[in-house]
């Protein structure tokens, strides 16, 4: 019986493969348009290749036909050179993904699961897809035949040693189901993470079952651990993504707080760029939100600040525009001074804001100095009175530092008479007195001056 069937399915199949190359005879007068004529090309390309088999001695003969249909079509085809150009293009790219595919399966641990899809692929080659050009050709012609006659010999190699293979395919089982276990030791907390680690568990799940059956009890205990763990995981990543539209709503609302806050700060005069950064930073820190949304969002957060460092900009040149109107105004002070107009050349230099260059400050000091010198007065009277302008003209910070600078003169002229005075200790009485004559010389100078810069201290601290 089973052979009559046989008969009948094999006669069905040689009448349905005499029919496409019937159409395919018949296409390229069909009165339709190029396009229709290549997609229903296709589909008869597509339904030779899911046609079962053929009785042998009609297989040759049918397969020739169908290849020379094939080839009349495409040359049809081709008289548009542009068509031509993509097709052949097109075609390499789909020889190129077969190659792929059967790289992959040629790692099967199951050979002859790897031989039944690398046969699909053969049809799909041979029959579906069409030619490419002639100089690439031959190169993945050869690289094809080579994995094929790689898979071919796994198969062999196989069948002669099963049981090898088989213990060799219990312990890379196992191993899969180790890096499983590993895998979710710890489940992620936010949704990425998730994402990872599902496709991770993907590619696991893949390489454990092209790895195949094994016989044996074995093999039972390893696929019935395989669905435990399996369960497991599935278990807790339904649980996390159903509890993860509650945390969406939540977090979209946390978002949309900042948004608002953001709203506000843009009015505002006064802006920090240290503030803008703590908003985006804890923006940032909100995970699980759909894509969508958070892109949204995002935007929108984006907009609100590029508007507030917008502002920044703006102060800044506003700023620096004032500044250099300031740093103007001080260079024609400079102008023309002279000890008559000094005091009034001061007090319009104290009026002008200060612009944060210290050079403008030391050229203003400068030139009083040369005026002062010019009038012939001791340098202790002119460094005293240049006390007594920086008191009137330098701001804050800079009188704070000029003291600082006074007081670490102070410090350092202390620490050499205590050194002095302590080599004084060591020097005999017998010594030349000449020693300690240029020793208490020395320290008395340096008294001298610690006067002089603690009387400069007491001007400045004046301001």
């Amino acid at each position: 019986m089973k052979k009559n069937n046989s008969n009948i399915d094999h006669k069905k199949n040689v009448e349905s493969k005499s029919i496409i190359i019937e159409k395919l005879k018949n296409l390229i007068t069909e009165d339709s348009s190029v396009e229709a004529k290549y997609k229903i090309f296709n589909q008869l390309k597509k339904s030779w290749t899911e046609i079962g088999k053929i009785p042998g001695h009609l297989s040759f003969g049918l397969n020739n036909s169908y290849r020379h249909q094939i080839k009349v079509f495409y040359d049809f085809l081709y008289l548009d050179k542009d068509f031509k150009k993509k097709d052949l293009e097109n075609n390499k790219k789909l020889k190129q993904e077969i190659l792929e595919n059967s790289k992959r399966i040629e790692n099967y641990a199951d050979k002859l699961k790897a031989y039944r899809e690398l046969l699909t692929l053969i049809k799909k080659w041979n029959y579906q897809i069409g030619p490419v050009e002639p100089k690439i050709e031959e190169n993945l012609n050869n690289e094809f035949d080579n994995i094929i006659k790689k898979i071919k010999e796994s198969k062999k190699a196989y069948l002669e040693n099963k049981e090898e293979f088989d213990e060799k395919n219990i312990i890379k089982k196992k191993q899969i189901l180790e890096n499983f276990k590993n895998l979710i030791k710890e489940y992620p907390k936010e949704k990425n993470e998730w994402l990872k680690l599902i496709n991770h568990i993907k590619a696991l799940k893949e390489e454990f079952m092209n790895i195949g059956p094994i016989k044996g009890n074995e093999n039972n205990e390893i696929w019935k651990s395989y669905k435990n763990i399996n369960r497991d995981f599935s278990k807790e990543k339904n649980l996390f993504f159903k509890n993860l539209k509650k945390d969406y709503s939540e977090n979209i609302n946390n978002q949309l707080e900042i948004l608002k806050d953001l709203e506000e700060y843009v009015k505002s005069n006064e802006i920090d760029k240290k503030k803008i950064l703590d908003f985006r930073d804890n923006f940032k820190k909100i995970k699980n939100v759909p894509f969508k949304r958070n892109k949204e969002n995002w935007n929108k957060f984006n907009v609100l600040c590029n508007q507030l460092f917008g502002k920044i900009d703006s102060k800044r040149s506003e700023i620096k525009k004032e500044k250099i109107e300031v740093s103007n105004k001080k260079r024609e002070l400079l102008k023309n001074l002279n000890l008559k107009n000094m005091d009034s050349k001061i007090e319009e230099w104290k009026s002008l804001e200060y612009t944060g260059s210290i050079k403008e400050e030391k050229e203003f000091l400068i030139v009083i100095k040369k005026e002062l010198e010019s009038e012939n007065k001791k340098s202790d009277e002119i460094e005293t009175e240049l006390s007594k302008i920086k008191s009137r003209i330098l701001d804050k910070d800079s009188i704070n530092s000029e003291k600082n600078k006074i007081i670490k003169k102070i410090e350092d002229y202390k620490k050499q008479i205590s050194q002095l005075e302590n080599n004084l200790t060591f020097v005999s009485e017998k010594s030349d007195t000449s020693i300690f004559s240029n020793v208490h010389s020395n320290i008395d100078s340096f008294k001298r001056e610690i006067e002089k810069l603690e009387k400069n201290l007491n001007l400045i601290s004046k301001s």
